[in-house]
């Protein structure tokens, strides 16, 4: 609340209360008193309107709208439209979203890793073939060999 907030409540309550002893009228201790009465009695904070929230939360009006019509944020109707309602919005309500859609991210500075596919690499392909056949690569090898001769001859 700014001081004119302040001034306009202390005006109000002392427009409409007596002063504490009326055959002097109002003392600046009086006024004072009216004065600090006011702010406590100006209960109902300032409604924000669609602009002014969308100012608030760095957004545009449209995405206010969004907000609404999922049940993100709640809204008072002012006015009696019922095709353009004039929404109006509590400061409290505000601080509740930013409040429910704060979140705090940790970042890994260390450089991503490439993504492999389901694939299997060579070198993973060359260890199951040595591997098969109870891992007896040096019999396999030699197998192979001979095979390669007979073939030639």
């Amino acid at each position: 609340m700014n001081r004119s907030d302040y001034q306009r409540a202390a005006f109000y309550y002392a427009k409409f209360t007596q002063p504490l002893d009326p055959d002097q009228g109002w003392r600046t201790e009086d006024v004072q008193l009216a004065f600090m009465a006011g702010m406590e009695a100006l209960a109902l904070p300032r409604l924000l309107s669609l602009p002014e929230a969308a100012h608030v939360l760095n957004v545009s009006s449209s995405t206010i709208n969004d907000l609404v019509r999922h049940g993100e944020l709640a809204f008072v109707q002012a006015g009696r439209g019922t095709e353009r309602r004039r929404l109006t919005f509590s400061q409290d309500e505000i601080a509740s979203f930013i409040r429910r859609h704060t979140q705090r991210t940790h970042y890994d500075p260390t450089p991503k890793t490439a993504r492999r596919g389901s694939r299997k690499t060579k070198h993973e392909l060359a260890i199951e073939r040595a591997t098969a056949n109870e891992g007896n690569y040096t019999a396999q090898y030699e197998a192979r060999r001979a095979a390669a001769r007979a073939k030639k001859k």
